[in-house]
């Protein structure tokens, strides 16, 4: 039989139990302890409720995920994840970080005041899903990705991506950028877990990691290509060779990309710079993108020459080549087939089935024509890199492969007047350049 009585006094009771509960996590939440350092996970963590290897686990910090600590010491870490406060092993932490408060919140509102200035995100605008727009394509590169709410590693988890996933990129605000995966889930990511990126819109902007250089330079005798940081000997280029290099710096040093690093060369070795022009503003005949790239010389194996070779031949198909308008472009119809009959010599290639063939060293022409076409608003339609390690001669991301089917580059000329393509190839130098066509 119903008590109304005995059930309201079972509710009173109930209700005097949870009020400490409450109260509690009220004032955990007030109170809660401040970061004392942040550092970075060199494994997936397990975040555990005491600081005892068989204490129970209940949230995980992933690989080079930034860890929140609030309370630290040489063998266990009390860290703060976006759900709990527990413990983790210090040994598996680098780049620790000890934190100021104030200096923290003296950063991030810099971070701000810049976003606002380059046309960034501004402070207090949140991207969703209403306001998403289309701006590039992008993978992760590591074995599994976070996905939050907030532009921030305490910020809730949406969900997890894994490695190789492609995810379309609507803003980029910092270390930050908003995403969509599988064409329904939202948040936003760090921008450094992301490689292959391509844009969607051709005017979205410059392509995260990406340097657009500015000039187009001529050496006059026998030149030596320095590291800028060791000042190491990298390579040795011939009197007459067009290389792609930056701004003068104080030094009279031109600073280059060579391989994945920078050098340079001194202002006494070069005779010319032509520098390039801003592609709206440029006039029939004006350069307006390039890019070099170097590969090895004097190496008498028969597999080097044949790639060597390779790169002459399949560079000067190219050589000429005028898009209009509104013209589309598909390398493997331009450079294609390779195979002996088409001039192309045995080398070293990339392949699940075979360490050479015929037209080993077109990738290298392919990626060098790749990375000059991104620098201006030229839209690539199909890439394929070679893996997520990339090739040695250009930074990770940005190799283009060709071999023949869906192993191609294709590109449309999305500026609003014709371009030519030239390719400038000396002994170990290899040179792409965009002129607008007169």
């Amino acid at each position: 039989m119903f008590n109304a009585k005995r059930w309201l006094a079972l509710l009173l009771a109930m209700l005097m139990l949870l009020t400490p509960v409450f109260s509690l996590a009220e004032e955990t939440a007030e109170g809660e302890a401040p970061i004392t350092h942040t550092a970075k996970a060199t494994t997936t963590l397990k975040v555990r409720r005491a600081p005892d290897d068989t204490a129970l686990g209940f949230d995980s910090i992933p690989r080079d995920s930034l860890v929140y600590i609030i309370d630290y010491s040489s063998v266990w870490c009390k860290v703060r994840t976006n759900r709990v406060e527990g413990y983790i092993k210090t040994k598996y932490l680098t780049d620790l970080v000890v934190i100021d408060p104030n200096a923290v919140a003296q950063k991030e509102a810099a971070k701000e005041a810049e976003a606002v200035l380059v046309g960034e995100l501004q402070p207090g605008f949140t991207m969703n899903e209403s306001n998403f727009a289309e701006k590039y394509y992008a993978h992760t590169v590591r074995d599994r990705v976070v996905m939050h709410t907030e532009p921030n590693e305490l910020a809730d988890r949406v969900r997890y991506i894994n490695i190789y996933e492609q995810v379309v990129v609507g803003e980029i605000s910092g270390d930050w950028s908003f995403v969509r995966y599988n064409g329904m889930h939202y948040g936003y990511v760090r921008t450094d877990y992301l490689f292959k990126w391509d844009r969607i819109d051709p005017y979205a902007g410059p392509i995260p990691g990406l340097t657009v250089w500015p000039n187009l330079a001529f050496v006059n005798h026998t030149t030596t290509i320095r590291d800028l940081n060791t000042n190491e000997e990298l390579f040795v280029i011939n009197p007459g060779s067009a290389i792609t290099v930056g701004e003068k710096d104080e030094f009279g040093r031109y600073p280059l990309p060579i391989d994945r690093t920078i050098g340079y060369v001194m202002e006494d070795e070069v005779c010319y710079v032509m520098p390039v022009a801003d592609w709206e503003t440029a006039q029939p005949g004006d350069l307006i993108a390039t890019m070099s790239t170097y590969f090895g010389v004097g190496k008498t194996t028969l597999q080097i020459q044949g790639r060597n070779w390779n790169i002459h031949l399949s560079s000067d198909f190219i050589s000429g080549t005028v898009l209009q308008p509104g013209e589309k472009y598909n390398m493997n119809q331009t450079i294609a087939p390779y195979q002996k009959a088409t001039g192309y010599k045995s080398a070293p290639i990339m392949s699940d089935e075979a360490t050479e063939g015929y037209g080993g060293g077109t990738c290298q022409v392919n990626t060098t024509f790749y990375v000059c076409t991104i620098q201006i608003p030229l839209l690539v339609t199909h890439r394929r890199v070679h893996a997520e390690v990339g090739m040695g001669y250009i930074p990770k991301g940005f190799d283009a492969a060709v071999g023949g089917g869906a192993i191609n580059l294709m590109m449309e000329n999305t500026l609003p007047y014709a371009i030519r393509y030239q390719f400038m190839n000396s002994d170990g130098v290899l040179t792409c350049c965009i002129f607008r066509e007169s």
